[in-house]
């Protein structure tokens, strides 16, 4: 479980939890797209056509089925304690998706005239 914590300076911090729990709501919106572990094709016999494009086709259509979105964000919300809200990850994170997590807050808290640290580990 990997976890962003967002530590907010300077007030008004109910303000800043609730414009990060809309962020949190946003980065659940960028899905991507993962193969389900579920839905593995069976190759199924050619049957009657035996006819190799129509079974490609088939195999297409099956595996298209197969991929869902997966949320980038599994959890979110805020904390008492050293950290004042947290991000966990679906998984380990890249850096472009903490460059987004950034941008995402930076956008959400700019017009609060807050200060943030973030710290992902």
């Amino acid at each position: 479980m990997v976890r962003s914590y967002v530590k907010i300076y300077g007030p008004p911090v109910l303000k800043a939890l609730k414009a990060l729990e809309g962020v949190a709501v946003e980065m659940n919106k960028a899905a991507e797209i993962t193969f389900s572990h579920k839905c593995i094709p069976y190759p199924r016999a050619l049957g009657e056509q035996k006819d190799w494009d129509s079974y490609l086709k088939n195999l297409e259509k099956t595996y298209v089925e197969c991929y869902e979105p997966a949320k980038l964000i599994s959890q979110a919300h805020d904390m008492l304690g050293e950290n004042d809200f947290f991000f966990e990850w679906r998984e380990k994170p890249s850096k472009k998706q903490i460059e987004m997590l950034i941008e995402k807050i930076d956008k959400a808290l700019s017009s609060l005239g807050c200060y943030y640290t973030l710290k992902t580990g």
